[in-house]
């Protein structure tokens, strides 16, 4: 079994990340002024904006307290941070604030992030070889359901995975055991019979306590925290482990 995943909303710090985040601001920019009204480029600025602003927050809510990266508490506030975001835009363009803020808000990052595509040139046969041999796999993610399957399809990759590890499922932060608990219990697995690929390495610490083997990618250039896992450097090299 695979447990791994990558989302759209890329972290700072890398080309790529930089490269997606212009991509996904300039597509939902042009969505939103599509749906309100408005001169594009003020869209484009007012997004950049914001987007920067919910980086911020996101960081803010990464140094709150372990219990508090958990349960019903970390959905309530990832959603309030979506939804808050939203909101934000609307305010700064001089918008009227729709009434059901949240769920507009997983409409507009459903369409935007379905219509690009974040994987990398080596999934796509990485996955197929995986599944040819029989592995069931599961994309593990921060990310919810809204940004997590749409980027998966957005990426032509969807049909590979078994389910999704996310936001809604797992209900936590990937560095806290309580999502691994809960991602193991998901996929129907024993700890011992999964093997969980992450670029982070605080997310495979919980995952490898309990007794799965770990790996970390660690894509040339990308700054990355190493640890003591095994690396490896693009995910063509991965099925080879599986066995």
């Amino acid at each position: 079994m695979l447990l791994a995943g990558r989302r759209v909303r890329p972290r700072r710090g890398d080309r790529d990340s930089e490269v997606m985040n212009r991509r996904y601001n300039a597509r939902i920019a042009a969505i939103l002024q599509r749906r309100f009204g408005g001169d594009l480029d003020e869209w484009r600025r007012v997004q950049a904006e914001s987007f920067e602003w919910y980086l911020a927050r996101g960081a803010e809510l990464d140094r709150r307290d372990g219990a508090e990266r958990e349960g019903d508490a970390w959905v309530r506030a990832v959603t309030d941070l979506n939804a808050d975001q939203l909101r934000l835009v609307l305010e700064w363009m001089g918008c009227d604030i729709p009434a059901n803020l949240a769920l507009l808000s997983e409409q507009f990052e459903e369409e935007t992030v379905r219509g690009i595509d974040a994987t990398f040139p080596d999934a796509k046969p990485a996955l197929a070889a995986m599944r040819d041999a029989g592995h069931r796999l599961f994309l593990s993610t921060n990310a919810n359901r809204t940004n997590a399957e749409s980027a998966l399809i957005g990426g032509g990759i969807r049909d590979a995975f078994d389910g999704l590890l996310m936001l809604e499922t797992a209900r936590a932060k990937k560095d806290r055991p309580y999502y691994w608990q809960n991602a193991f219990a998901l996929a129907g697995c024993d700890p011992g019979d999964a093997y969980v690929v992450d670029d982070v390495a605080s997310y495979l610490r919980p995952a490898e306590a309990m007794g799965a083997r770990c790996t970390q990618i660690i894509r040339p250039g990308l700054p990355r925290e190493r640890s003591t896992f095994p690396v490896i450097e693009t995910l063509a090299a991965l099925p080879a482990r599986l066995h």
